[in-house]
């Protein structure tokens, strides 16, 4: 009987644990820095259902402050759609490499995509000292959906 409870208990806490974990989509992509304030399109920036579709579509740079600042502050502004009928949460993590792949800088954001955004901002704030910014040739997106 002891043996029994035991178990049961030990079933209901491994339980408890795998529901209140949230479910989480990461998706990723790679991009050249973009140059100027063109509105750069997205791709495999998504988190698809049978019956809904979260995701970043475009982004747009916007350097903030003087050109020649240390460090360098930029606004990464994406642009994102949910036609879920609920919100889905959104970190953004933007991972600065040189010509290697080598990871020079990092930095995130958070968002939440409202159900049934279309055009959504999704402001990511930069800072990256300008010694750094010399070897920066990519930028790996990564976004984290979160329900």
């Amino acid at each position: 009987m002891l043996r029994r409870n035991l178990v049961l208990l030990v079933v209901l806490l491994v339980s408890a644990s795998v529901f209140a974990v949230p479910l989480m989509y990461r998706s990723q992509t790679v991009i050249s820095i973009p140059q100027g304030k063109e509105d750069i399109a997205l791709s495999g920036l998504s988190y698809k259902a049978n019956a809904f579709e979260a995701k970043l579509t475009s982004l747009k740079v916007e350097p903030k402050g003087d050109a020649s600042s240390d460090p360098l502050k930029a606004r990464w502004t994406f642009v994102g759609s949910n036609n879920d009928g609920q919100m889905h949460k959104l970190e953004i993590w933007l991972r600065f490499l040189d010509e290697s792949g080598t990871q020079l800088a990092m930095t995130s954001g958070k968002c939440v995509l409202v159900p049934g955004a279309h055009d959504q901002p999704c402001p990511v704030d930069t800072e990256v000292k300008a010694e750094t910014w010399k070897s920066v040739k990519s930028v790996r997106i990564i976004a984290d959906f979160l329900s």
